[in-house]
């Protein structure tokens, strides 16, 4: 038989003012829509007690010690993918009487663990955060309108099948962007179309399919190609061109050819610290372009390249701007974080 549910508060203070007024116990329930026998134990615990508060409960006693909770916590934290299973077995393997996995995850809510996937995200060595830091500092007071005069650049693949392997981590609130929480990111072919893209001053430019690898020969004709008339159409003379430090980017063919561009004042490079893929709006815009590819449901590499066009062609200006007005957030947030990663979420 099910468990009843207990009183709320209110009600038995409610079966009380009505008994007063004169209200048989059946009316009593009747009008309150309750069982009898919650109208009768009631009124029979107020003339006990004096007072219409249920009593205290002992309750079933923990199975786990404070220094065993402390365990089961301090254990989470120094392997933060150590699943339930494996901390009850570790746990279980100095007991008498064994607790099962459902008490070792209780615990581990109680400490305010949770499970969930984690984030992938590149590695940072200590140089990789202070250059992120000085960039940041550089930037930070850069208005909306200033941001509108760079050029996004960046190459993306998009997978007509597949799916990515989610790594679960036990984690507490605002630790998301902790190294130890954090799954590499690894890139992966079969069934794909690699594209280079660009945006700049809310409008996007060019959309180029990669045929073959991308060698610093086929970036080379893409720059010539696509990116500086793009950015010269779309923001004008002495734009400023971000690209990151992929070495075909940084390869000395690319180098010499963007170097004669500044010194004829057709561009800027901006400096752009290593790493630092989650800096570039660029990559939310690959997200919500493949977000719109995926309702197309793309069965091919062709179809899957038709439908990033037309989805490209489908990008708003409300959206872009909305991309480029995020960035002293974003600064900000590296500045709050010393350089390391930062929580989205909260951008």
């Amino acid at each position: 038989m099910a468990r009843k549910r207990e009183l709320s508060c209110e009600t038995p203070q409610s079966i009380l003012v009505l008994r007063n007024e004169g209200y048989s116990m059946r009316e009593i329930a009747k009008k309150l829509n309750i069982f009898y026998n919650g109208v009768y134990y009631s009124l029979q615990r107020t003339a006990q007690t004096g007072s219409n508060q249920s009593r205290k409960r002992s309750g079933r006693p923990r199975c786990t010690t404070q220094q065993e909770d402390k365990y089961i916590r301090v254990s989470s934290l120094r392997n933060r993918r150590l699943t339930g299973p494996q901390l009850a077995a570790s746990l279980n393997g100095t007991r008498k009487t064994p607790v099962s996995t459902s008490t070792v995850k209780r615990r581990l809510r109680d400490a305010g663990l949770l499970g969930r996937v984690a984030k992938k995200k590149p590695y940072l060595r200590l140089a990789n955060k202070k250059k992120r830091l000085i960039w940041a500092k550089e930037h930070r007071h850069w208005t909306e309108e200033d941001w509108k005069k760079v050029l996004w650049t960046d190459e993306s693949k998009f997978e007509v099948f597949g799916s990515n392997r989610r790594t679960f981590v036990r984690r507490r609130t605002g630790e998301k962007m902790l190294e130890e929480c954090l799954t590499p990111s690894v890139k992966h072919g079969g069934g794909n179309v690699m594209v280079c893209g660009c945006f700049g001053a809310g409008k996007v430019g060019d959309l180029y399919k990669v045929k073959g690898i991308l060698n610093k020969e086929g970036y080379h004709s893409i720059l010539q190609r696509h990116a500086i008339p793009c950015g010269q159409r779309l923001i004008g003379a002495n734009f400023l061109l971000q690209q990151d430090n992929d070495p075909k980017h940084t390869s000395k063919l690319c180098k010499n050819y963007l170097g004669k561009k500044q010194a004829a004042g057709k561009l800027s490079v901006m400096e752009w610290p290593a790493q630092s893929p989650d800096l570039n709006p660029i990559e939310l815009l690959w997200e919500q372009l493949d977000r719109m590819v995926r309702k197309k449901c793309p069965s091919s590499q062709s179809n899957l390249w038709e439908g990033l066009q037309e989805a490209w062609g489908e990008i708003s200006t409300d959206y872009l701007n909305k991309l480029t007005a995020r960035m002293p957030k974003v600064c900000n947030a590296v500045i709050a974080a010393n350089g390391a990663f930062f929580d989205e979420s909260k951008v």
